[in-house]
């Protein structure tokens, strides 16, 4: 049986080596230390709630 999918949407974007080497940096930092596609994820959450919560200050 296929393990069931958790992220179903699937997207193929491009990043500078700048901004590659800032991910790497903060995830180097985390523990435990995420995969970079978790990195990545868990940096678009922390900056789409941030902008929720710039948005709620308005």
């Amino acid at each position: 049986m296929p393990r069931p999918e958790i992220l179903p949407v699937k997207k193929v974007i491009g990043f500078t080596n700048e901004m590659m080497e800032a991910i790497e940096t903060w995830r180097a930092k985390q523990k435990p230390i995420p995969n970079v596609s978790d990195a990545i994820r868990q940096l678009i959450d922390i900056g789409l709630k941030a902008r929720a919560g710039a948005k709620d200050r308005e």
